[in-house]
């Protein structure tokens, strides 16, 4: 009898709880966030180069780090920069994410704020300078980076997604110039079609990376100022 007593009342206080908050959580995956302000610093993202012959990059022009922001703005961001030799230049930083569930299935979206100076419908090298310079969202279960001439991760080739990375947009933004001397704030949010699909490693990470795969074979300089990452687990 004092043991069935003592089952009711445990009942009777898990039901009260759940009344409480509307869903009773017992654990299990949740979704996670993540936002970094450039402005606060580099915080642990790296940037890399691919699809370019190494042996020649001092022609490639490629520059990057913690920078000010150029004119009209305050403050710092993460600058990233090249000079399109190879007609397929690719651009990215990167970061590992942890803290995940272990061999979890994730969605992740990403909302992120940049720098552009390229309008649209301006003619370029090869491509448009805005248009043809394509953004992508990417992960891997291995940090990405070249190896040999390419990313070491299908990412597809500029205007085309690949198995682990998706187009998100391009460089162009409303109010810039063609001639690159004013920088605009271009955001970008991925869509639901945009979301990538992956599965935590057994210790609960994942690479990210976000980059530009450019038909445009001229200098092409941006600025991260913010990137904001939501992994919801499916």
């Amino acid at each position: 009898m004092k043991t069935v007593l003592n089952t009711s009342v445990l009942a009777i206080g898990l039901l009260l709880l759940a009344g409480c908050n509307n869903e009773l959580r017992l654990g299990g995956p949740q979704t996670e966030k993540f936002s970094y302000d450039f402005n606060l610093g580099i915080q642990n993202w790296q940037v890399g180069y691919s699809d370019y012959p190494t042996e020649h990059q001092d022609i490639y022009e490629l520059k990057n780090g913690m920078r000010p922001l150029p004119s009209g703005f305050s403050g710092q961001g993460l600058m990233v920069s090249g000079h399109n030799r190879s007609d397929d230049l690719f651009m990215f930083i990167k970061r590992r994410v942890t803290g995940l569930t272990p061999s979890t299935r994730y969605s992740a979206q990403l909302k992120m704020n940049l720098l552009s100076n390229i309008g649209p419908g301006c003619m370029g090298i090869g491509g448009a300078p805005g248009e043809a310079v394509f953004m992508k969202f990417g992960y891997g279960e291995k940090e990405p980076k070249q190896d040999g001439f390419f990313l070491n991760i299908p990412k597809g080739n500029q205007a085309n997604s690949g198995s682990q990375a998706k187009v998100i947009g391009h460089f162009a933004v409303e109010g810039a110039t063609c001639d690159g001397d004013i920088y605009k704030n271009k955001l970008m949010e991925t869509t639901k079609e945009q979301q990538l699909e992956f599965t935590s490693g057994a210790d609960g990470s994942i690479w990210l990376f976000i980059g530009s795969d450019s038909g445009f074979e001229g200098l092409t300089t941006m600025y991260y100022r913010s990137v904001e990452l939501t992994l919801t687990p499916r």
